[in-house]
């Protein structure tokens, strides 16, 4: 059986973090930290109420912030 996964993906729209869900923005966060907490939340809180997988996806921008945010660390 294959099952419909939802997916949350977290993308840059210039001067913040846009979270969309199936491709329909649902939220924009200034601090990328943010931005993954709130998709993490809203993904977890998908899959206790339904059967359903759910991904959670960033754009490249988002992977390179954070490698950056690393470093500095």
């Amino acid at each position: 059986m294959n099952q419909y996964v939802i997916e949350y993906h977290i993308a840059d729209v210039g001067h913040a973090w846009g979270i969309f869900r199936e491709g329909v923005q649902m939220a924009v966060r200034k601090d990328p930290g943010d931005a993954i907490a709130f998709a993490n939340f809203f993904a977890d809180r998908e899959t206790r109420m339904a059967a359903r997988h759910v991904r959670v996806s960033a754009d490249r921008h988002m992977h390179q912030t954070l490698s950056e945010l690393r470093r500095a660390a």
